[in-house]
């Protein structure tokens, strides 16, 4: 094993710094640390090392205790997992079907996503706002992305309203709930769901990002919990995972942890790969079982091999760690002879261009868009961000961050399988030839009453610009087809035919907002 943690120091070598950010690493083995190590700085400021002690804000691997604080009160009868969310959330309107708590937990109930609907109304999410505003920003919304228990798409309102479900369920803060009956059993003492900003943490690692080869903090306010706000450690953590196998919450033994392990189902019978909170599908051919993070400065992954009885939990206080990349790079070290399934090929360039040809893809279905580029290489434009894809053959591929495969079954067409095994079927456009005169008269000013809030269009430079309430930089219309435009890499826009007045927005994981003319 000696040999193998001297190749582990070598992967994270350049974090390895007095003068940079970086991570705490722990390699666990049947219950016990075989590698424990921390690469780099908690404090730049002060010159404070990150140790096993120091404190995370570990983003959204935090759902997966919000949800098992929701498993315990179902299996205490103060709520049942199949409850309408109107039950204990009475100013959630009603919609055409019903969602439902299970829903919440995987992703599947078609809410919007609350961190995108605050971009989209001007509040950024670096500040601090009151709950209340962000549950009346929650309840204005009419409609869903989809039919609850249609589809699957990972959504944080569902586990902001789960942490509001515990909370007037149980009378206690989704804080007090999880420090009574899940931290203090399992000795989590440097653990606790962070719901005041202004509250002092001892041992907190600082977050960081990298703008012109230099650290800038990057740290928010928002003291929003239940989808993200977990602070804890690696000590900690290795808490949690040893109760996996052995669990001492709730007095349920092992039905828990298989509760907590089972994945959801559409409504048509297709399973999922999410069960609470937590990922559960395949790695290079073995059962995992994981949940990563992403927030301002914080990156972070917890993965666990429950057969091998083996996890990686990786910690990073810098944006510029890709702490799932890397926590399956250790993994790989460690697990070379358990494998069975090695890494394919990469094919040769050429074969790359030939097996889509680039420009946008639409899903008629679904009305999404995606972007295949292969000027570098090989990529994939999609939710606002952009996958390099690695051939396995000539005609499938794999994102490099495992975020998706594709399958070219045509020049001009791809199916598309996310992480979640959701699979979305894609058509090639051909560019637009629609000129700047024809659709000038969509420039305004707009309105959304879901968001209270506006956006403006404007021609600048012989093209469309789109401009949110909260940015100052536009983003460029770019027409794909006579009534679809794409704004950036992430924002879809539907006109309607001008004179109409209206567009439907879609971005990211908010879909179907309707803007008016003023």
């Amino acid at each position: 094993m000696g040999n193998i943690s001297k190749q582990v120091d070598k992967l994270f070598a350049e974090w390895d710094r007095d003068d940079s950010p970086g991570c705490a690493l722990g390699v666990i083995s049947k219950g016990r640390f075989i590698h424990k190590r921390c690469y780099g700085m908690a404090d730049l400021e002060h010159g404070i090392p990150l140790t096993p002690d120091s404190v995370f804000d570990v983003a959204s691997t935090s759902k997966q205790f919000t949800a098992a604080c929701v498993a315990l009160l179902a299996r205490r009868g103060k709520l049942s997992l199949d409850d309408r969310i109107q039950k204990h959330l009475p100013e959630i309107p009603e919609y055409d079907h019903p969602v439902t708590i299970r829903h919440l937990i995987h992703h599947t109930s078609g809410l919007r996503d609350y961190l995108t609907l605050m971009y989209m109304a001007g509040m950024p999410y670096t500040n601090k706002y009151p709950d209340a505003d962000i549950y009346s920003l929650i309840a204005r919304q009419k409609r869903l992305n989809f039919r609850p228990g249609s589809d699957h798409m990972y959504c944080n309102t569902g586990y902001f309203l789960l942490a509001e479900i515990v909370k007037r369920v149980s009378g206690l803060t989704l804080r007090r709930y999880a420090a009574k009956n899940i931290f203090s059993r399992l000795g989590m003492a440097s653990t606790h769901f962070h719901d005041d900003y202004s509250d002092i943490v001892k041992n907190r690692a600082c977050g960081y990002k990298k703008e012109k080869k230099e650290h800038k903090g990057s740290v928010s306010i928002l003291d929003v919990v239940g989808d993200g706000g977990l602070y804890t450690t690696l000590n900690d953590l290795a808490r949690w995972d040893r109760n996996y196998y052995d669990n001492r919450v709730g007095g349920y033994g092992q039905d828990l942890i298989r509760e907590l392990t089972t994945t959801g189902k559409l409504n048509n019978g297709e399973e999922l790969a999410y069960a609470y909170g937590l990922f559960v599908e395949k790695y290079r051919g073995l059962n995992v079982v994981h949940h990563g993070g992403a927030w301002v400065g914080y990156r972070l992954e917890l993965i666990r091999f429950p057969e091998q009885q083996f996890s990686v939990i990786c910690l990073a206080n810098t944006e510029a760690l890709n702490a799932i990349a890397m926590a399956r790079k250790v993994a790989d070290l460690y697990l070379a002879k358990e494998f069975p399934v090695l890494p394919g090929k990469p094919q040769a360039a050429k074969k790359i261009r030939a097996a889509g040809k680039p420009g946008y893809y639409f899903d008629s279905k679904t009305e999404d868009l995606i972007k295949l580029s292969a000027r570098t290489g090989c990529s994939l434009e999609l939710s606002g961000r952009t996958h390099k894809l690695n051939p396995v053959s000539a005609h499938h591929f794999e994102a490099e961050n495992g975020a998706c495969r594709v399958h070219f079954t045509g020049p001009k067409a791809l199916r598309l399988t996310l992480k979640s095994g959701k699979e979305s079927r894609y058509s090639w456009l051909p560019p637009s030839k629609e000129r700047l005169s024809r659709t000038a008269g969509h420039a305004g000013e707009y309105f959304c009453p879901e968001l209270d809030a506006g956006l403006k269009i404007f021609v600048k430079d012989k093209a469309l610009h789109l401009l949110f309430k909260c940015e100052t930089k536009p983003l460029k219309m770019t027409q794909v087809k006579k009534d679809l435009f794409k704004a950036g890499p992430e924002v879809t826009v539907y006109m309607n035919k001008p004179g109409q007045n209206k567009f439907t927005l879609t971005t990211g994981r908010v879909k179907g907002l309707v803007f008016t003319k003023k």
